[in-house]
């Protein structure tokens, strides 16, 4: 049966995380599986005004107690792994193992040159491919000693550790065969990223195909078209628009399973 989430940025109408923390509240009433807000610093030409994705999470966990939150997704590469690993590690606490990990290599090239960070896509994904096993092995709470291409751990032991065994699930965002390759060795797929709303059943299909790892499934989270996400085991309903269109939606509850 396909659980629906809520995709809503942090910024606009609900960035604030007291308005995030509310709209939450509402959505679990009304009957929503999970609440998720977007990563990113920059997107476009400008970056909006965005509240941290984090403390948005930390006050949506302390306004719920049943539905799944997380990030859809972080771009993991501008985030130091071990960083990531304390904060999602203490989330999931917050949330008694409710917390999901959605992850990419980020969007455009600007949003990490902007900060003196590598803006090519083959440095991101080996930066994300990297972090990711980083912040699994501290996830575990034994002494970890990596030393990569790109990141240092010189004999660290994080104290605060995931509730949910073996680890916090992670989702990985992106529509490439890298992307697809790179999901299928964790939790779950996001897609798609390219044109969400003219993908149908077929793109779905196929995905779940791509995905099928000797017999192993993986969530298969869909932010396609709802008409065509039947098969999906998540659908991802982004909350954009204005504050009438965003409440309505939520407080509609989701589409009959």
């Amino acid at each position: 049966m396909t659980r629906f989430a809520l995709a809503v940025p942090h910024w606009g109408p609900f960035g604030d995380p007291r308005e995030a923390a509310g709209l939450a509240h509402r959505a679990e009433v009304a009957g929503w599986d999970g609440y998720f807000t977007w990563g990113g610093f920059v997107s476009g030409d400008d970056p909006p005004a965005a509240y941290d994705p984090w403390v948005v999470l930390a006050a949506v966990a302390t306004a719920t107690s049943r539905i799944r939150i997380g990030t859809c997704i972080a771009p993991l590469p501008a985030f130091q792994p071990h960083v990531v690993a304390s904060i999602v590690a203490s989330l999931d606490v917050l949330a008694d193992g409710r917390m999901i990990l959605g992850v990419g290599i980020g969007d455009v090239p600007r949003s990490f040159e902007v900060f003196g960070q590598a803006g090519d896509a083959r440095t991101r994904a080996a930066q994300l491919d990297e972090a990711l096993d980083v912040i699994v092995r501290l996830w575990t709470g034994e002494r970890v000693v990596h030393r990569g291409e790109h990141y240092v751990v010189d004999g660290f032991t994080l104290a605060a550790v995931p509730v949910q065994r073996p680890r916090v699930p992670i989702w990985v965002g992106g529509d490439s065969a890298p992307a697809k390759r790179r999901a299928a060795r964790w939790d779950g797929w996001i897609g798609p990223d390219e044109n969400p709303t003219e993908a149908t059943a077929d793109d779905l299909r196929r995905v779940r195909e791509d995905l099928s790892t000797d017999g192993e499934r993986i969530d298969l989270v869909w932010a396609g078209a709802l008409d065509d996400a039947g098969t999906a085991d998540w659908a991802m309903i982004p909350v954009l628009g204005s504050r009438e269109s965003c409440d309505a939606l939520v407080d509609a509850g989701p589409p009959p399973r």
